[in-house]
């Protein structure tokens, strides 16, 4: 049997029939709220003096910290917290924002080093602010948003002010589009006990296939509305692209392990 057909057989043979059900995946944290979030923001929809201070404090520290010196051209507040859609769920995305070329004529790997960077500073440090944890990212100047609203921590002002707006979720697509790639991740799961070579391969492909789900979703004239942008922050939430990523990772760690001598 050549290798396509074994591993073909070998996932056969470990399929999860126990498959997710739609109804059984909670999609929650999607109202609106008649107000901005009373803990980040006062009566006049302007950022809270403490809950500022301490943004601005957190940033210089992560820019002290880097073993480069960079020129921050504005701290901003975007995400569910800078909208009237925010919940228990909400981070505070913190966004520095760079000129990548002032860093590195190679942009690309100048994003590479920053998103490196993030990733540890976020791994390191659980800080709160009034119960939501703050999630460190840096931006190109010239990256496009799609956020409702954004806010210059820097110049205590809005960028892009949110307005309240109604809309309703398809629920039912939510979930079974939820549903279905959460199948799907727990059938990696499975494959990584059998074949962790090819379980990386699939994790990679569904990482990229979520990827551009979400942009699609994003892209689409419903926006952050969409079943598809909704459906992958349900995965998130749910744990899913968590368990993901640590299928990739545990599967080429076993692949590059060296277990014994025959």
């Amino acid at each position: 049997m050549n290798h396509a057909l074994r591993n073909a057989a070998l996932i056969f043979e470990h399929v999860n029939l126990n498959e997710v059900e739609a109804d059984e995946v909670r999609v929650e944290g999607f109202e609106t709220n008649d107000i901005l979030d009373p803990k980040i923001w006062d009566e006049e929809n302007q950022m809270r003096s403490d809950v500022r201070q301490r943004l601005l404090e957190v940033a210089d520290n992560f820019v002290d910290g880097l073993p480069i010196k960079i020129d921050v051209e504005d701290i901003k507040l975007t995400g569910s917290l800078a909208t009237y859609g925010w919940s228990k769920f909400s981070d505070v995305d913190l966004h520095l924002v760079v000129d990548f070329s002032e860093v590195d004529d190679d942009e690309e790997l100048v994003r590479d080093y920053f998103n490196a960077k993030k990733s540890l500073w976020n791994l390191k440090h659980e800080i709160y602010v009034y119960g939501y944890e703050i999630e460190i990212y840096v931006e190109n100047v010239d990256d496009k948003h799609t956020a409702q609203g954004i806010y210059s921590i820097e110049d205590d002002a809005w960028i892009k002010e949110p307005k309240r707006e109604e809309f309703e979720i398809d629920v039912d697509e939510v979930q079974k589009k939820a549903a279905s790639i959460m199948s799907q991740i727990d059938q990696i799961e499975l494959t990584a006990a059998e074949d962790p070579v090819e379980a990386e391969s699939m994790a990679e492909r569904m990482k990229e296939k979520l990827r551009k789900m979400r942009q699609a979703g994003l892209d689409s004239k419903k926006g952050i509305y969409s079943v598809k942008n909704i459906a992958f922050k349900v995965l998130r939430r749910n744990g899913y692209l968590g368990k993901l990523s640590d299928v990739k990772t545990q599967s080429y760690d076993r692949v590059m392990s060296l277990s014994g001598i025959e």
